[in-house]
């Protein structure tokens, strides 16, 4: 589930700044993690949205 659900890297992210005090040196590769994820997402909906508009 961690590789698909960007909420893991999320939560792990906030742990680190809230409770530790990181900065972006530690947390750096959660916040990539969480963008391609994203990222990952975002594209799948727009192939999906694009197909349904314009019709194939």
């Amino acid at each position: 589930m961690l590789v698909i659900s960007p909420t893991p890297h999320f939560v792990i992210f906030a742990q680190d700044v809230l409770y530790r005090g990181a900065d972006l040196s530690i947390v750096w590769p959660e916040i990539v993690a969480t963008f391609a994820i994203g990222a990952v997402f975002f594209g799948v909906a727009l192939y999906r949205f694009r197909r349904i508009i314009f019709g194939g």
